[in-house]
């Protein structure tokens, strides 16, 4: 049997270039999405923020930039549900893997308007949903006042 050593093999080129859709708006410029399938969730980042510096994540009054995110948790605002979603609807906040779906940005949404940014998942990648915590107490530092915010 011949062996071929993989330094000499040449990497193929698919014909439909996925990486490009998870940067973009996927051509949808003059469409307007209603409608996804099977247990498909469209969802937007709510977590976010633009600093001046980049996109980043706020943690623990810490920004930290979306790029060094590979492996946390995430949380964003279910747009749309395919009909085999069982247990999310639209308007939940949803925690989930940052390294799961595929990235979504400036898209048409049907009762929505434009998304932003966002991402394309499945319920089964979901961690939970997330309910805004009204306990005032857990949001205010000791000596009461402000913490300063810092850039990682």
């Amino acid at each position: 049997m011949a062996q071929v050593s993989v330094d000499v093999l040449e990497p193929r080129k698919s014909l439909i270039d996925l990486d490009s859709y998870s940067k973009g708006n996927f051509g949808l410029d003059d469409y307007v999405l209603s409608f996804i399938f099977d247990d498909i969730l469209l969802v937007e980042y709510v977590d976010e923020v633009n600093d001046g510096q980049g996109d980043a994540v706020m943690r623990d009054g810490v920004f930290v930039p979306t790029n060094a995110l590979i492996k946390a948790w995430r949380k964003a605002k279910v747009i749309l549900t395919g009909p085999s979603v069982k247990y999310v609807k639209k308007g939940d906040i949803v925690l989930f893997p940052h390294d799961k779906g595929v990235t979504v940005a400036n898209v048409n949404i049907e009762g929505h308007g434009k998304l932003k940014k966002g991402v394309f998942l499945n319920e089964q990648r979901l961690f939970g949903i997330c309910k805004l915590n009204t306990d005032n107490e857990s949001n205010v530092t000791s000596s009461g006042s402000n913490t300063k915010r810092k850039r990682l």
